[in-house]
């Protein structure tokens, strides 16, 4: 008798459970599936179930265990695989979310979600070419897939296929005409001149690259452009010891910010990218951070700053006057801008198959001087690695004219 009435109280904690999860209170949740899981180890869905909340309030480490412990006692449900996949791949572990959602597959084969959310896993990982096959295939089964298509295009594009990438960005624009990205891709890839990237693009591009953005950057690609950049600011004579503000434009995790940090009393930084200022938070380098596209930001500040650092953001524009417009207008009279480019001989500036813009230093200079900024100091750079060979650059620093 006692037995039974144990099961009939572990059955109603257990409803009481579901329906605090149903209402939205995952953390209440959480404490009857713990004590439910205790008393029925057995039970897989309740330990889905608590997996499932660990997962909602961000608990992903827990959310593994619970996901995995179902998955050992129903080896063969597909959607328990599925959500073990996202809590692994939420936790960084993602050579363990691949192996769930390969599994989940071999039981769900036409399951979209199940290929797509391995596609992203892939390539959130860095294995480009996996990521690329995978979503091909997605894209073959449904053609009018749009995420799929997006990362296939992306990825080719990456991957230096432009003509696949063209097709793939077509197909795009057939199914929405008005998608801002790969319209502007689209336009790279067959030559056409746009003088500035839509902010989806940006945002959408760098979003997907935080997680592995530094280590890609500077392991990878062999990165040193910021402390290239500090070096040849602390070239110049300067009667100040340290700035008073400076604004790191375009500062992505940090890299800049954190060569440039003691070379200032404040230090802010601006990015379109949330993920990637989120990223950047976690260093503690910055006395503030903003989620704005720069030039936008820059018009609406009423402070002034007398350094501005843009490393490998001018890459992203084509026409520059609006940035030195705007930054002389938030300038001090005697405030300093850093800035790198990418360099072409060609043209003012040219946008090239990569999507990022190259500018000749003479249109640099010119632009800077029409605005009131004077050289002080410019070198040729070596910005990063890109396939076999290396991208040409160029660095400067600018003062403002009194």
């Amino acid at each position: 008798m006692r037995d039974n009435q144990e099961a009939v109280d572990l059955q109603a904690l257990y409803q009481e459970a579901i329906l605090l999860h149903r209402q939205g209170r995952p953390e209440e949740a959480i404490s009857r599936y713990s004590l439910i899981a205790g008393h029925a180890p057995e039970a897989a869905e309740v330990h889905y179930n608590l997996g499932l909340a660990l997962f909602e309030t961000g608990q992903f480490s827990l959310a593994v265990k619970a996901c995995r412990q179902a998955a050992a006692l129903a080896p063969t449900d597909a959607d328990i695989l599925y959500n073990l996949g996202l809590a692994c791949k939420k936790d960084n572990r993602y050579a363990e979310a691949e192996i769930a959602y390969l599994q989940a597959m071999v039981l769900a084969p036409a399951d979209l979600d199940i290929r797509y959310n391995l596609g992203c896993c892939y390539r959130d990982a860095g294995e480009l070419e996996q990521a690329r096959r995978v979503f091909a295939i997605l894209a073959g089964m449904a053609p009018d897939h749009l995420p799929a298509l997006n990362n296939l295009a992306y990825l080719l594009h990456l991957l230096g296929e432009y003509d696949e990438a063209r097709e793939a960005y077509g197909r795009i624009l057939r199914l929405d005409p008005e998608h801002a990205s790969a319209r502007y891709m689209h336009a790279v890839l067959i030559g056409a001149p746009v003088a500035v990237p839509p902010r989806e693009y940006v945002r959408s591009l760098f979003d997907h690259y935080s997680a592995t953005f530094e280590e890609n950057l500077t392991r990878d690609l062999e990165y040193t452009l910021f402390l290239d950049m500090r070096a040849m600011f602390d070239a110049i004579q300067q009667e100040k010891q340290l700035r008073d503000h400076g604004l790191d434009l375009g500062c992505g995790t940090g890299l800049a910010g954190e060569a440039f940090r003691t070379a200032c009393r404040r230090l802010s930084g601006v990015d379109l990218s949330a993920k990637m200022i989120e990223r950047a938070a976690t260093k503690n380098i910055y006395d503030s951070l903003h989620v704005e596209e720069i030039v936008a930001f820059l018009n609406h500040r009423q402070e002034l700053y007398d350094l501005f650092i843009a490393t490998d953001v001018l890459i992203y524009l084509g026409d520059l006057t609006p940035l030195f417009a705007a930054a002389a207008r938030q300038a001090t009279p005697d405030a300093l801008f850093c800035l790198s480019t990418e360099r072409t001989e060609a043209a003012d500036w040219v946008i090239q198959t990569t999507g990022r813009y190259a500018h000749h230093p003479d249109y640099v200079r010119k632009i800077a001087r029409e605005n009131g900024w004077r050289e002080l100091r410019s070198a040729p750079a070596d910005v990063r690695r890109e396939g076999d060979g290396r991208i040409d650059g160029s660095l400067f620093v600018f003062a403002r004219t009194n």
